[in-house]
């Protein structure tokens, strides 16, 4: 089978755009409410326009594309040492960062908070706050693991669901429905943030999804290629109408316009405006983007090229070294009095190299490479030499 560049450039751009997606948060005021802190110079509206934009289909497309890759893993072993193998893949790196990488953003914190609480809040909430929430940004590993597990039975029915031969309309059709479904269904009554609450079940449909498509990836890529500019269009006017629906709901009720985007505005006692709609649209902006990114991958992106295989190699490492960097940059950076877009420009040139030098300075050290979420370098052979 040969290989998909086209998934592999697309995996490397949608876990890049965290680190813009991450920098973004401290350039807009309600910032502080996530890092406790914010940079000295602000970006305004525009900036919250972005981070609302990504933020709408970027993790579906984490999530979507690992069902993929998971497709993909699941060609040579589907039993115990897969399960195992994957397990570790993603808590190793998960439970290095916890204890030790997370400490160097839990001190920017502190410094830039005057509290030294700060620097230890992330292990101390392992008691208090919900299981993503502990974790900082690595909940995205956590709940790879969590889904992986759920989905077991659903890989060892590979070669039936293979078979079914579904067209890809029908397939994104009944997973867009899916998803809105549970998105109308569960997000009134559970707030999400990190992968909880209501986000649970909605990533878990894209992970899932993910992997149906990769049952069918040929048939469905090529389907999305040839319709990419039509699913672009569709997702910006979703885009634009998901926007505006929430932006009536906080003109007419600020609170619960707020727990729409959130969640959980039943247990509030709130009747946010359009909620069952806006549900339905959020997960169909969603799938929107992210079957249009697919498309646009497929029909321009599928080349191997040698950087496409060093950046293979680091993106995990990226996304697992990235947000510590982000948070002490942040803290450095504030320091400076700058334009806005100046210090953001340079913080994003920053963490992708610091990110880059620590990886390659794992990577030098073989097996140290998995505590970051890399691989060790395959050795090569003497008549490769």
């Amino acid at each position: 089978m040969n290989r998909r560049h086209d998934l592999d450039w697309l995996r490397v751009l949608l876990f890049a755009l965290l680190v813009p997606h991450h920098v973004a948060v401290g350039f807009v005021d309600w910032g502080v409410d996530i890092y406790r802190f914010v940079n000295n110079q602000l970006a305004g509206e525009g900036m919250t326009l972005f981070i609302y934009w990504s933020h709408s289909w970027r993790l579906p497309s984490l999530f979507l594309i690992s069902g993929i890759g998971t497709y993909f893993l699941t060609r040579r072993e589907i039993g115990l040492q897969f399960i195992a193998g994957r397990v570790g893949r993603l808590m190793v790196p998960a439970i290095f960062g916890f204890f030790i990488l997370n400490a160097f953003g839990g001190y920017a914190i502190a410094i830039m908070t005057d509290d030294p609480r700060q620097f230890i809040s992330f292990w101390s909430n392992w008691l208090t706050e919900p299981v993503p929430r502990q974790v900082g940004h690595l909940w995205f590993l956590f709940s790879l693991m969590i889904y992986t597990l759920i989905c077991w039975p659903l890989f060892t029915l590979r070669i039936r669901l293979e078979d079914l031969k579904l067209s890809p309309f029908v397939l994104i059709a009944a997973l867009v429905s899916a998803s809105a479904l549970a998105v109308a269904t569960v997000k009134p009554h559970a707030a999400a943030l990190t992968g909880d609450g209501y986000q649970f079940a909605y990533y878990l449909i894209l992970f899932a999804g993910g992997y149906m498509i990769g049952t069918r990836h040929h048939a469905v890529l090529n389907w999305a290629a040839r319709n990419a500019w039509i699913l672009l269009v569709t997702a910006i006017v979703l885009f634009i109408v998901k926007a505006t629906l929430l932006a009536q709901a906080l003109v007419i009720d600020f609170p619960a316009g707020e727990a729409l985007a959130k969640g959980g505005w039943v247990p509030l006692g709130l009747e946010p405006q359009y909620a069952t709609t806006f549900s339905m649209v959020e997960a169909a902006t969603a799938w929107a983007w992210c079957i249009a990114a697919l498309g646009l991958a497929a029909r321009f992106l599928n080349k191997s090229s040698p950087l496409l295989t060093k950046l293979n190699r680091a993106v995990f490492p990226l996304y697992v070294l990235h947000f510590p960097i982000t948070l002490v940059g942040l803290a450095l950076i504030a320091q400076i009095s700058w334009p806005w877009w100046v210090e953001f420009i340079l913080l994003l040139a920053v963490v992708y190299l610091c990110s880059w030098a620590l990886w390659r300075i794992a990577d030098r050290f073989g097996p140290v490479a998995y505590l970051v979420g890399g691989r060790p370098a395959a050795k090569k052979k003497s008549s490769d030499v």
